[in-house]
Protein backbone atom coordinates (compact mmCIF):
# COMPACT_ATOMS: atom_id res chain seq x y z
CA UNK A 1 0.00 0.00 0.00
CA UNK A 2 3.29 2.17 0.89
CA UNK A 3 4.84 2.46 -2.41
CA UNK A 4 1.18 2.60 -4.38
CA UNK A 5 0.62 5.64 -2.60
CA UNK A 6 4.11 6.63 -3.39
CA UNK A 7 3.88 5.81 -6.69
CA UNK A 8 0.82 8.08 -6.63
CA UNK A 9 2.54 10.71 -5.22
CA UNK A 10 5.56 10.73 -7.62
CA UNK A 11 3.19 10.63 -10.48
CA UNK A 12 1.16 13.62 -8.95
CA UNK A 13 4.64 15.50 -8.51
CA UNK A 14 5.56 14.56 -12.04
CA UNK A 15 2.23 15.89 -13.61
CA UNK A 16 2.46 19.12 -11.38
CA UNK A 17 5.59 19.95 -12.08
CA UNK A 18 5.79 19.79 -16.05
CA UNK A 19 2.36 21.95 -15.88
CA UNK A 20 4.55 24.37 -13.77
CA UNK A 21 7.78 24.13 -15.94
CA UNK A 22 5.22 25.39 -19.57
CA UNK A 23 6.64 28.99 -20.69
CA UNK A 24 5.12 31.93 -20.40
CA UNK A 25 2.41 32.93 -22.89
CA UNK A 26 1.86 36.34 -23.64
CA UNK A 27 -1.24 36.50 -25.35
CA UNK A 28 -1.79 32.68 -25.35
CA UNK A 29 1.39 32.41 -27.53
CA UNK A 30 3.62 29.79 -25.38
CA UNK A 31 7.00 31.34 -26.17
CA UNK A 32 9.44 28.60 -27.83
CA UNK A 33 6.21 26.34 -29.07
CA UNK A 34 4.01 28.77 -30.86
CA UNK A 35 5.34 29.56 -34.42
CA UNK A 36 5.12 32.28 -37.13
CA UNK A 37 2.01 30.98 -38.91
CA UNK A 38 0.19 30.71 -35.89
CA UNK A 39 0.82 33.99 -34.80
CA UNK A 40 -0.24 35.36 -37.79
CA UNK A 41 -3.27 33.34 -38.12
CA UNK A 42 -4.42 33.79 -34.18
CA UNK A 43 -4.26 37.54 -34.55
CA UNK A 44 -5.36 38.91 -38.22
CA UNK A 45 -8.45 39.31 -37.03
CA UNK A 46 -7.68 41.53 -34.00
CA UNK A 47 -4.57 43.99 -35.01
CA UNK A 48 -2.74 44.61 -37.98
CA UNK A 49 0.78 43.06 -37.42
CA UNK A 50 3.38 44.04 -40.32
CA UNK A 51 7.19 42.25 -40.68
CA UNK A 52 9.80 44.34 -39.72
CA UNK A 53 13.10 42.32 -40.28
CA UNK A 54 15.15 39.74 -39.53
CA UNK A 55 16.15 39.60 -35.20
CA UNK A 56 19.75 40.07 -34.67
CA UNK A 57 19.93 37.79 -32.65
CA UNK A 58 17.80 34.85 -33.19
CA UNK A 59 18.05 35.32 -36.96
CA UNK A 60 14.67 34.82 -37.70
CA UNK A 61 11.64 37.05 -38.84
CA UNK A 62 9.58 39.83 -36.65
CA UNK A 63 6.41 41.03 -36.35
CA UNK A 64 5.78 44.67 -35.30
CA UNK A 65 2.40 46.85 -34.88
CA UNK A 66 0.17 49.20 -32.73
CA UNK A 67 -1.14 46.19 -31.02
CA UNK A 68 -4.52 48.00 -31.51
CA UNK A 69 -7.79 45.67 -31.06
CA UNK A 70 -5.94 43.01 -28.88
CA UNK A 71 -7.56 44.87 -25.47
CA UNK A 72 -4.27 45.37 -23.35
CA UNK A 73 -4.47 49.03 -21.70
CA UNK A 74 -1.81 51.31 -22.63
CA UNK A 75 -0.21 49.09 -25.29
CA UNK A 76 1.72 51.43 -27.50
CA UNK A 77 3.40 48.96 -29.64
CA UNK A 78 4.10 45.26 -29.98
CA UNK A 79 6.91 42.91 -31.40
CA UNK A 80 6.39 39.21 -31.87
CA UNK A 81 10.30 37.64 -32.25
CA UNK A 82 11.29 34.36 -33.71
CA UNK A 83 13.69 32.25 -33.88
CA UNK A 84 15.10 30.78 -37.52
CA UNK A 85 12.61 27.59 -37.00
CA UNK A 86 10.04 29.97 -37.03
CA UNK A 87 9.38 29.17 -33.16
CA UNK A 88 8.07 32.28 -31.25
CA UNK A 89 11.33 33.59 -29.38
CA UNK A 90 10.13 36.78 -27.20
CA UNK A 91 7.03 39.64 -27.12
CA UNK A 92 8.14 43.07 -26.56
CA UNK A 93 5.46 45.60 -25.69
CA UNK A 94 5.59 48.88 -25.02
CA UNK A 95 3.00 50.28 -22.81
CA UNK A 96 1.94 53.87 -21.42
CA UNK A 97 2.77 54.41 -18.04
CA UNK A 98 0.05 56.17 -17.33
CA UNK A 99 0.37 58.87 -14.72
CA UNK A 100 4.37 59.72 -14.85
CA UNK A 101 4.16 61.16 -10.84
CA UNK A 102 4.45 57.87 -9.76
CA UNK A 103 4.84 54.19 -10.39
CA UNK A 104 1.11 52.61 -9.88
CA UNK A 105 1.59 51.53 -13.65
CA UNK A 106 4.34 49.73 -12.30
CA UNK A 107 2.92 48.66 -8.95
CA UNK A 108 -0.53 47.59 -11.23
CA UNK A 109 1.39 45.50 -13.72
CA UNK A 110 4.12 43.94 -11.54
CA UNK A 111 1.41 42.44 -8.86
CA UNK A 112 -0.04 40.84 -12.30
CA UNK A 113 2.46 39.03 -13.22
CA UNK A 114 3.88 37.89 -9.76
CA UNK A 115 0.07 36.52 -9.58
CA UNK A 116 1.49 34.15 -12.97
CA UNK A 117 5.41 33.58 -12.66
CA UNK A 118 7.67 33.45 -10.56
CA UNK A 119 8.69 36.64 -9.33
CA UNK A 120 12.69 36.34 -9.38
CA UNK A 121 13.74 40.06 -8.84
CA UNK A 122 12.17 43.46 -7.96
CA UNK A 123 13.36 46.92 -7.59
CA UNK A 124 10.84 49.82 -6.69
CA UNK A 125 12.79 53.14 -5.42
CA UNK A 126 10.28 55.88 -3.94
CA UNK A 127 12.28 57.82 -6.99
CA UNK A 128 14.24 56.20 -9.91
CA UNK A 129 13.69 53.48 -12.20
CA UNK A 130 11.32 50.36 -11.80
CA UNK A 131 12.69 46.97 -12.33
CA UNK A 132 11.19 43.42 -12.41
CA UNK A 133 11.50 39.74 -13.14
CA UNK A 134 9.88 36.96 -13.26
CA UNK A 135 10.12 33.37 -14.78
CA UNK A 136 8.22 30.43 -16.14
CA UNK A 137 9.49 27.41 -17.33
CA UNK A 138 12.25 28.07 -19.94
CA UNK A 139 10.94 31.80 -20.11
CA UNK A 140 11.74 35.12 -18.40
CA UNK A 141 9.46 38.45 -18.28
CA UNK A 142 11.00 41.82 -17.52
CA UNK A 143 9.00 44.89 -16.91
CA UNK A 144 11.13 47.89 -16.99
CA UNK A 145 9.69 51.15 -16.28
CA UNK A 146 12.62 54.13 -16.51
CA UNK A 147 11.87 56.99 -14.07
CA UNK A 148 12.22 59.76 -16.90
CA UNK A 149 10.23 58.30 -19.81
CA UNK A 150 6.54 57.71 -20.26
CA UNK A 151 5.91 54.11 -21.12
CA UNK A 152 6.62 50.72 -19.60
CA UNK A 153 8.80 47.98 -21.40
CA UNK A 154 7.48 44.51 -20.83
CA UNK A 155 9.42 42.04 -22.42
CA UNK A 156 8.50 37.84 -22.79
CA UNK A 157 11.92 35.99 -24.27
CA UNK A 158 13.28 32.44 -24.17
CA UNK A 159 16.27 32.03 -21.83
CA UNK A 160 18.31 31.40 -25.03
CA UNK A 161 17.04 34.64 -26.38
CA UNK A 162 18.05 36.66 -23.22
CA UNK A 163 21.31 34.66 -22.88
CA UNK A 164 22.04 35.63 -26.61
CA UNK A 165 20.80 39.26 -26.14
CA UNK A 166 23.20 39.55 -23.09
CA UNK A 167 26.27 38.08 -24.68
CA UNK A 168 25.83 40.20 -27.90
CA UNK A 169 25.51 43.38 -25.60
CA UNK A 170 29.03 42.38 -23.45
CA UNK A 171 31.09 41.63 -26.60
CA UNK A 172 29.50 44.91 -28.54
CA UNK A 173 30.77 46.92 -25.31
CA UNK A 174 33.68 45.32 -25.63
CA UNK A 175 34.42 46.73 -29.09
CA UNK A 176 33.30 50.26 -28.50
CA UNK A 177 35.85 50.56 -25.40
CA UNK A 178 38.42 49.02 -27.83
CA UNK A 179 37.35 51.29 -30.41
CA UNK A 180 37.26 54.58 -27.48
CA UNK A 181 40.66 53.39 -26.07
CA UNK A 182 42.46 53.22 -29.98
CA UNK A 183 41.35 57.19 -30.26
CA UNK A 184 43.45 58.38 -27.16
Amino acid sequence: MKSLFRLVAVLLLSISSSVWAANAAPLGFELGMATLSQVQQGLSSKTRLAETGTNKYTGGKMLSGTGAGLDVDGLKEITFIFDQNNALAGVTMSLSKGNGMNNEGFKKLSKTLASKYKQVEKREPFVGDCYARYVQGDSVVILNVPHMGFDMGLSYLTKGLLADFNKQSVQEKSAQQKTQASKF
